[in-house]
C-alpha cells in the first residue's frame, strides 16, 4: 500500500514538473497574480482575525480552497476554471466583506486573470459576472448605494476586466508574430537550399547537355577518322594522325571542364549529402533532427540523390512550418530492391493534407524514378512521409561489356566512350570471334558488341557459337555498312541487335541500357527492309506448309503489352510506372513497335492492332524478340 502511494505521489510530481515545463512567461504571470492576491487575503485575515466567525487556521484553510481547485482545473479545462474561479474567488470575497475583512476591491486581481483568460469568444459571458454579478453582490452586503455599485465600483471591475483582455491580445499578437518570423525564417532557408540545388541542377544539366553533344561529337568524330585510317595513305595519313591528336586533346579539355563544371556535392557521399542537410535545417530552425542511416550504403545516381534532396528539404520544412515540430527523425534505408527515405515528426498532424504542402511536386519527383511517395497523418500524431526508388539491376551493378573488332583503334574509341559511363563497364576486348569466346569463359560479360568481318572467325561464325553456349548472353553485331541480309541472319541466330559503326554514341550507349534491360534494337537505316524481308520469309515458310503464326509481325510480348496501354489511352510516363521503366525507354519500344506495324504513329497502330486482331492477346504469343 506504501509503494503504491510513492508511486502515485511520483506520478503526481512529474505530472506537475511536466506541466511547469511547458508554462510560458504568461502563464507565470497569471499564477503570480493569483498567488500575490491569495497572500493578501492571508495577511488581511490575520490582521483581522478577531472578526473572524472560526479559528484563524480554519480561515487560511478556506481561502486555500479558491487559490488552489481553479489552478488545477485551468490545466485542464478552461470553462471549468472560469467557473470556479468566479464562484469559489468571487464568494470568498463576499465572505470576506459579510465580516468586513476586505474592501469591495478583493475581486479586481481575479477579473483581470479571468479577462486574459476569456480571449475565446465562446467565454464572453465570463464579463457580465466578473463586471456585474461578483462586485454588485459585493457591494450589496456591504450596504453600498446604487450609484457607487453603478459608476465606481462596477466600472472599475469593468476596466481592469478589458485591460486583462487587452493584455491578452498583446500576448497573442506578440506569439503570432514570432510564429511568421519562424516561419519566415525557415522559408528563408528552405529558399537557399533551393537556389542551392535548382543550380546544382542546371549545371548538372548543363554538364550533361555538352557532355551528349560536344563530347559525343568529338568522339564520333575521332571513331569515323580511326574507321577510315586503313583506306589513308602517304601524307593525309599523317594530316589524319595530326586531326586524331587534336580532336583526342580537345575530348579531354571538355572532360576537364565539364569535371570542373559538376558541383562537389553531386560526387559526395549521398549520407554526408543528407547530414549537412539536416545538421544545416537544424542549426537554422532550432528543430531536432536525427538522422540515422540502415543497411549498407551503395551508389545512388544522382538524378536519385537530387530527388530524395529535394524531397527531404519540402518533408523538413513542412514539418517545422505546418506541423510546428519540435523533433524529426529522419531514416535512410539502403535495402536490396530499393532505397527507402522517411521523414516522421512529431507535430500536430493533420486529418486533410492540402495540396499546398508540396506534396504534388514531391509525388512527381519520385513517379518519374519508377518510385513511391505517401504520407501519414492524424491529427496531434505527427506526420510520416515515405519516399521509396526501386533499386534496377542496371544500378545495381554495372552492365559487362566485351568489344570484339579487329580494328584496335575502333576498340579504343568504344572503350573510351562506354567506361565514361558510371554503369557500363569494358571487361575485356578481342580482335576476332575466337578470342571472344575464350573472353567469354574468363569475363562472363552481360552484353558483346562485336564486328562481323574479322580474320579467323567472323562475327556470325562467333556468334552461333556463344549463343549455343551462353543463351541468355545480349550479343549485338556492329557492322560499317547496312546490309539486310546479314542483319536478317545475325537476327536469325540470336543477336538481339544490330547496329551500323556510325552510330551516335549516346544512342549507343542507351542501345547497350535497353538491350541489357531486355530489349533488342536494329538501325533504322534498314530496319523496314529488314522487318519485311523476315515477314516475307515467314510467308513462303506458310506457303510451304509451315505453321501460321498469330503474331505475323513479330511483336514480343513486352511490345504487345505496351500497345495494350496505348490502346488504353494512357501516356508514355504512365506506361513507363506501369512497367518500371524509364520513359526513354517507352518510347523507343514505341518506335520499334511503330517499325514493326509499319504505322507512323498512335492512331495507326491502334486501327492496325484491330484490324490484325493483336489487342487482348498479348499472353498468347511466344515469339522472338526484336527491337529496334
Amino acid at each position: 500500500m506504501i509503494q503504491s502511494d510513492n508511486k502515485s505521489g511520483e506520478g503526481l510530481r512529474t505530472s506537475m514538473k511536466q506541466l511547469i515545463t511547458r508554462w510560458t512567461w504568461p502563464d507565470w504571470v497569471i499564477f503570480g497574480i493569483r498567488i500575490v492576491w491569495w497572500i493578501t487575503q492571508v495577511i488581511g485575515l490575520c490582521m483581522n482575525q478577531t472578526n473572524i466567525p472560526m479559528p484563524l487556521w480554519a480561515a487560511i484553510a478556506l481561502s486555500f480552497v479558491p487559490f488552489s481547485i481553479p489552478f488545477l482545473l485551468q490545466q485542464f479545462h478552461l470553462r471549468w476554471y472560469l467557473i470556479s474561479e468566479i464562484v469559489l474567488s468571487g464568494g470568498f470575497v463576499v465572505f470576506l466583506n459579510i465580516y468586513s475583512l476586505s474592501s469591495v476591491w478583493g475581486f479586481i486581481p481575479i477579473g483581470f486573470v479571468i479577462g486574459i483568460l476569456s480571449i475565446n469568444k465562446s467565454y464572453r459571458w465570463t464579463a457580465i459576472l466578473s463586471i456585474g454579478v461578483v462586485p454588485f453582490i459585493v457591494c450589496s452586503v456591504t450596504g453600498k448605494d446604487w450609484t457607487e455599485i453603478l459608476f465606481n465600483v462596477m466600472l472599475n471591475h469593468g476596466i481592469v476586466f478589458a485591460l486583462g483582455y487587452a493584455f491578452q491580445l498583446s500576448i497573442l499578437a506578440h506569439s503570432q508574430g514570432r510564429i511568421i518570423r519562424e516561419q519566415n525564417r525557415i522559408l528563408e532557408q528552405h529558399v537557399v537550399q533551393i537556389e542551392q540545388m535548382t543550380l546544382i541542377e542546371e549545371r548538372n544539366r548543363l554538364s550533361k547537355e555538352l557532355h551528349d553533344t560536344i563530347g559525343h561529337t568529338l568522339t564520333s568524330i575521332i571513331m569515323g577518322m580511326e574507321s577510315v585510317r586503313p583506306a589513308v595513305t602517304g601524307e593525309y595519313s599523317e594530316r589524319l594522325d595530326a586531326l586524331l591528336h587534336s580532336s583526342r586533346n580537345g575530348l579531354d579539355e571538355v572532360r576537364k571542364h565539364l569535371h570542373q563544371m559538376s558541383m562537389p556535392s553531386l560526387h559526395a557521399s549521398f549520407t554526408s549529402s543528407l547530414q549537412k542537410l539536416v545538421n544545416k535545417f537544424q542549426d537554422t530552425t532550432g528543430v531536432e533532427v536525427k538522422f540515422r542511416t540502415l543497411g549498407d550504403e551503395y551508389s545512388v545516381p544522382n538524378q536519385i540523390k537530387l530527388a530524395l534532396y529535394r524531397c527531404l528539404q519540402e518533408a523538413l520544412t513542412n514539418a517545422a512550418r505546418h506541423g510546428q515540430a519540435s523533433s524529426i527523425q529522419v531514416h535512410l534505408h539502403f535495402e536490396n530492391n530499393q532505397l527507402r527515405l522517411q521523414i516522421q515528426d512529431n507535430g500536430k498532424g493533420t486529418e486533410q493534407l492540402l495540396p499546398g504542402f508540396g506534396l504534388s511536386t514531391m509525388k512527381e519527383r519520385m513517379l518519374e524514378l519508377s518510385g513511391q511517395m505517401s504520407v501519414h497523418s492524424h491529427l496531434d500524431e505527427g506526420t510520416v512521409v515515405l519516399c521509396t526508388v526501386p533499386r534496377h539491376k542496371h544500378l545495381q551493378s554495372k552492365i559487362r561489356i566485351v568489344l570484339v573488332d579487329d580494328q584496335k583503334l575502333i576498340v579504343d574509341s568504344l572503350k573510351m566512350i562506354l567506361d565514361d559511363q558510371e554503369d557500363l563497364q569494358v571487361v575485356g576486348t578481342a580482335e576476332n570471334g575466337k578470342a571472344a569466346i575464350d573472353l567469354c569463359e574468363q569475363a562472363h560479360p552481360d552484353v558483346i558488341l562485336m564486328d562481323v568481318r574479322m580474320p579467323e572467325m567472323d562475327g556470325i561464325e562467333a556468334l552461333q557459337v556463344i549463343k549455343d553456349k551462353w543463351p541468355d548472353l545480349r550479343v549485338i553485331i556492329m557492322s560499317t555498312f547496312s546490309e539486310v541480309e546479314q542483319a536478317v541472319t545475325s537476327l536469325q541466330n540470336g543477336a538481339v541487335g544490330y547496329l551500323l559503326k556510325s552510330i551516335q554514341p549516346k544512342e549507343l550507349i542507351e542501345t547497350i541500357r535497353l538491350i541489357h534491360m531486355g530489349g533488342t534494337s536494329i538501325t533504322q537505316e534498314i530496319a523496314e527492309q529488314v522487318f519485311e524481308e523476315m515477314k516475307q520469309q515467314r510467308l513462303r515458310l506458310m506457303e510451304g506448309g509451315g505453321s501460321e503464326g498469330t503474331n505475323p509481325y513479330g511483336l514480343t510480348k513486352r511490345e504487345l503489352d505496351i500497345l495494350e496501354q496505348l490502346y488504353q489511352g494512357l501516356r508514355y510516363k504512365t506506361i513507363a510506372a506501369n512497367m518500371i521503366l524509364s520513359e526513354g525507354t517507352i518510347r523507343n519500344y514505341v518506335s520499334i513497335l511503330y517499325s514493326k506495324l509499319g504505322v507512323n504513329n498512335r492512331d495507326d497502330a491502334i486501327n492496325k492492332a484491330k484490324e490484325e486482331g493483336l489487342l487482348g492477346k498479348a499472353s498468347e504469343f511466344n515469339v522472338g524478340h526484336i527491337r529496334t
